[in-house]
């Protein structure tokens, strides 16, 4: 899945499925398919432009851009050996204005030792490459986050066990103009009006994490939810971890899961279900826990935010499912 910030899409069998979320939907309402862009195989990667005229999307061998019948406007070649070096995937994004699509390309997953991470910019209508940088990253995947001002764009790289780099960057008329954060924590969101990042960080000293909201630019920590605010209890607790689920409701309201494993219960011998997933609802503002999601959505794992006052749920049909709180 992506989203860009109000086109969201998912990989099919054979295609790019578009969905436009600046579509009415009522609450409770199945998301309806905008768009449809036939691909070469199962895409991996795969974003679209917000008139919904193209997509692209990676495979193991290229980025390609397609038109709405499936025609290929232009398509970039990784060069990767037919074996990869290490488990690795491409990214794509699309710009604001859809004029530009941005590659995350792991070249040491893909090509082995003596290469690391590219971040590509090329020209939508084109396919010309407007900009590279060497990411200097070894990662296993990204995911891109589109800023509102239309001119930013921001990339968390996953290095697995080595946790996550972060970078910011812009085409400045002579290539890309790149930033790299020391934060030593996993972005997670960004604020609809582009002015805070939710992160996530460990604890020094401990096993536990804490969401921080930061100002952007500026970098600055303005919140701090600790696990405890969350509901951490180290009694009841054997581990306890922030995420999957880290987004904004709304400008002012971000959902928060917490997930991890209960303590056992010494004095019950029937077998016992430890896992837990729990989504909770923080005002963003002061960092206030404000409680737990109605019963409902509580303990789901599939829920998406938007930003917009209103989330994402999937359906056993695999279709989306918008509902406003």
């Amino acid at each position: 899945m992506t989203m860009n910030p109000r086109i969201l899409t998912k990989a099919t069998l054979n295609a790019v499925a578009a969905y436009d979320l600046s579509r009415p939907v009522a609450n409770g309402g199945l998301l309806e398919r905008a768009a449809a862009f036939p691909a070469e195989g199962k895409p991996y990667g795969h974003a679209a432009a917000p008139d919904l005229e193209c997509a692209a999307y990676t495979t193991d061998e290229a980025l390609i851009c397609v038109e709405r019948d499936g025609t290929a406007r232009w398509r970039s070649d990784f060069e990767a050996p037919a074996e990869q070096y290490m488990n690795g995937r491409a990214y794509c994004e699309f710009s604001l204005k859809g004029d530009v699509v941005w590659l995350y390309r792991p070249d040491l997953a893909m090509k082995g030792r003596d290469h690391t991470d590219q971040w590509l910019a090329f020209d939508a209508a084109t396919g010309n490459v407007l900009g590279q940088v060497d990411l200097g990253s070894a990662g296993h995947g990204a995911e891109h986050y589109v800023h509102p001002d239309g001119e930013q764009i921001l990339l968390e790289v996953g290095e697995g066990q080595d946790g996550s780099r972060i970078y910011s960057a812009r085409l400045d008329g002579t290539g890309i103009a790149l930033t790299e954060y020391e934060w030593n924590s996993m972005l997670c969101a960004l604020s609809p009006d582009g002015t805070r990042l939710m992160t996530v960080r460990e604890v020094r000293g401990s096993l536990l994490e804490e969401l921080v909201i930061r100002t952007f630019p500026g970098e600055e920590e303005d919140v701090i939810v600790s696990a405890e605010a969350l509901g951490y209890d180290e009694d009841k607790y054997e581990t306890f971890f922030i995420g999957f689920i880290v987004g904004y409701l709304d400008a002012e309201t971000a959902i928060v899961s917490v997930r991890g494993e209960l303590a056992e219960d010494e004095d019950d011998d029937e077998p016992q279900d430890l896992d837990f997933h729990h989504n909770q609802l923080v005002d963003v503002r002061t960092g206030r826990v404000l409680g737990p999601m109605p019963s409902e959505f509580f303990d789901r794992e599939d829920i998406v935010p938007l930003g917009d006052r209103s989330f994402l749920t999937t359906g056993s049909n695999g279709g989306w499912y918008r509902h406003t709180l």
